[in-house]
């Protein structure tokens, strides 16, 4: 039956309520399930048809159900022969309770709390399954934080380990886009329905300032999720700290997903060196798998630029296989010893390739080097990148303005792999370009860059982005990272810097895996602010979010033999 706004069930069910034409048979029955705390979460069951005795469930629990429709059983579930479960987190759907992200512990108790419940139902065999991308993956660690036995396997697609990190970022520099549209659209949804959501970057809730108060800009009001999600990057170290231990006790093998352009790329794949390294059984550590392609957040991107294998077919293929056959039989490595442990979607030549783990085996850093006779800026300077280690050479000069920041779009930002020759034609933008390469060059790992630079103020932004330069002129993103200079020897302290002062930096630009084809380049940007995916750094020491005047920042890139400015790189011969 569906429900009312008032959790009133209707005396009928008709399938036009529901999102999709209702193809799938089976049997519904909804509870009520209370927490710990009394709060009583809504839960909807889908039986295979005619279903009698035991079954195992593939679970998955979740933020975005609704109260005008049901979700959906999954498909595979009711084909197995499995009990469908979709449960809606606390103060979403028709469940009670506040709905507040910033909490884990009462996520993973939450979860906890199911499986006590789930237990206890007659039809439940005592094992199950779990599947789901973004908050739904994060759910799956959570899950392995309770300790539930009868979890089996879990599948996380672009999943954070640390859903409630909010704002914070291992770069010291907070997120900014993410946290603002996330958490309004989900009080938005939450208050006003699904329909119809603002929007943020065209009523300016990015630009304003301060932006804790982006919330009270558009609603009128303050919102406590979305301040306390946004000052969790006030003191980063504590929500990077620690949770690598969590992993010691998880059981549960995984079937790890993510894409090479989503936020939570790094997560992913640290994801999948934990469970491989350090989980509780010889199972959860071999059977665990990985797939990374060509995908943002959202999911597919750029099929014109991908080809014909950008899909998820073959994922979802194996994905079956994985989380069934760990039902069938926990022991046995469902997808087979022969099966790879990692495959990967190489940018460039667009195909699969595998791996016995990531980064691939036999994978070499080697370094190139930024040169310039002092004028990198703009696409149309004198920037290079080559092997040759820099002698005596003129640094390079530009002016932070997060008045006017480097952007490649505010409401209509591109995401994926995109053009950004327009960025590059700012005079604040340092580009560095080899030479075309002759024959191909494969990267397969994590990028960095290590250099040192002067600075105006007592605290700014360095970013840095790496391109593939295609032979029409076209700058396509590869990935990107940055520093914030308080934060250059790590998250645990604070140290501002002594205006004028040459400081080292290193930033970590991520992992990625392209060829570059012969006939294209590799190019490196270096600017002050990467708006609105991050925060503007005001120049002036502010705590996050609560700057209300931006100052400019004189910036000095060296790369002389004193100062290398070295690109750290991960070749990989063997695909060459």
């Amino acid at each position: 039956k569906k429900m009312s706004q008032n959790n009133e069930p209707k005396d009928r069910f008709n399938v036009t309520d529901i999102a999709k034409p209702f193809d799938i048979r089976c049997d519904i029955k909804m509870a009520m399930v209370a927490m710990r705390d009394g709060v009583k979460l809504h839960t909807a069951i889908y039986f295979p048809p005619d279903f009698q005795g035991k079954a195992p469930v593939l679970l998955a629990r979740s933020p975005y159900t609704r109260t005008n429709y049901f979700e959906l059983p999954h498909a595979d579930a009711l084909k197995h022969n499995c009990i469908s479960i979709m449960q809606a987190c606390r103060g979403s759907g028709w469940s009670e309770g506040s709905f507040y992200p910033v909490d884990d512990e009462c996520e993973k108790n939450d979860i906890a709390d199911l499986f006590q419940w789930l237990s206890q139902q007659e039809w439940f065999d005592g094992r199950c399954i779990m599947y789901g991308g973004s908050y739904p993956g994060w759910m799956q660690w959570c899950a392995q934080r309770s300790g539930f036995k009868g979890l089996a396997a879990i599948s996380p697609r672009v999943a954070p380990i640390r859903q409630c990190s909010g704002a914070a970022s291992r770069c010291g520099i907070p997120k900014l886009r993410f946290p603002i549209n996330w958490n309004l659209f989900m009080h938005h949804r939450r208050t006003y329905g699904f329909a119809n959501l603002p929007a943020l970057g065209k009523l300016g809730a990015f630009s304003h300032l301060p932006a804790i108060e982006a919330d009270k800009f558009i609603y009128g009001k303050e919102i406590k999720h979305f301040r306390d999600f946004l000052r969790r990057a006030e003191k980063p170290a504590e929500f990077f700290a620690n949770y690598q231990d969590w992993f010691k006790d998880f059981h549960a093998p995984a079937f790890i997903s993510g894409g090479w352009f989503d936020m939570f790329k790094d997560d992913v794949l640290e994801s999948f060196r934990l469970m491989r390294d350090c989980a509780a059984t010889e199972e959860a550590r071999k059977f665990t798998r990985l797939t990374f392609g060509p995908w943002a957040h959202g999911g597919l991107v750029n099929p014109e630029y991908f080809g014909a294998e950008n899909n998820y077919t073959e994922l979802l293929q194996r994905e079956e296989k994985f989380l069934f056959g760990m039902l069938d039989d926990p022991t046995r490595d469902p997808l087979g010893a022969d099966d790879p442990v990692v495959k990967y979607f190489i940018l460039g030549e667009n195909r699969w390739y595998t791996a016995a783990d990531w980064p691939p085996p036999g994978v070499k850093t080697r370094s190139m080097y930024l040169h310039s006779n002092g004028n990198a800026n703009t696409s149309n300077g004198d920037g290079v990148i080559d092997y040759q280690v820099p002698g005596n050479e003129l640094p390079d000069h530009y002016t932070s303005t997060p008045a006017d920041p480097v952007t490649a779009g505010v409401e209509t930002e591109p995401v994926g792999c995109y053009d950004r020759s327009t960025v590059e034609k700012r005079s604040d933008v340092l580009v560095y370009t080899t030479e075309t390469f002759t024959k191909p060059l494969a990267l397969t790992g994590k990028v960095k860059l290590k250099f040192s630079a002067q600075a105006s103020t007592v605290d700014t932004d360095f970013f840095a982005t790496l391109t593939d330069v295609l032979p029409d002129g076209r700058s396509m993103l590869l990935t990107i990272g940055g520093v914030r200079a308080r934060y250059r020897n790590g998250l645990e302290k604070e140290e501002f810097i002594t205006p004028g002062k040459i400081y080292t930096y290193e930033i970590d630009l991520g992992h990625i895996a392209v060829k570059f084809p012969a006939g294209h380049a590799m190019r490196l940007e270096i600017h002050g602010q990467e708006f609105p995916l991050y925060e503007r750094n005001a120049n002036n020491g502010h705590v996050p979010f609560t700057a209300e005047k931006l100052e400019t920042c004189a910036c000095t890139i060296y790369h002389d033999a004193e100062h290398p400015a070295e690109l750290i790189l991960p070749f990989n011969a063997e695909l060459c």
